[in-house]
């Protein structure tokens, strides 16, 4: 794994997973209600990357926006993913989570930066190691 890459290895692509995911896991939100997260860890796993994928509903705008918003959650995990990714080799776990935009909208944010996404992951990412990496 490379420090701050984001391959093949770490995104979530099984549909099965994707359903399991969002029958059994937990959902974590930022404070400004902004990102929303649904995660579970696997213990005592062979794989111990994260895996992670980006979902954005149609509901939240057109197709230009809904991708731009997918670029910047991706680009988030990807700069602040180390401290997981630590912990989830420590612990030997296996985490598989997804983020998804809870309260941003096209109609709402004509214009997104990365600025604006970052602290809602970082916040996401620390509750996810303080309290359910065992």
């Amino acid at each position: 794994m490379k420090r701050l890459s984001f391959g093949k290895n770490e995104r979530i692509k099984e549909k099965k997973l994707f359903e399991n995911l969002y029958a059994s896991g937990k959902v974590s939100f930022s404070s400004d209600k902004k990102i929303k997260a649904v995660y579970f860890f696997i213990e005592d796993s062979d794989v111990r990357l994260p895996k992670v994928a980006v979902a954005v509903s149609k509901k939240a705008g057109n197709a230009f926006w809904r991708n731009r918003i997918k670029r910047l959650l991706r680009e988030a995990y990807r700069l602040n993913k180390l401290p997981i990714s630590t912990v989830c080799i420590e612990k030997k776990n296996q985490l598989y989570i997804i983020f998804s935009p809870y309260q941003l909208n096209q109609k709402e944010n004509k214009t997104i930066k990365l600025f604006e996404i970052m602290p809602g992951v970082q916040e996401i990412i620390s509750y996810v190691i303080r309290n359910d990496a065992k």
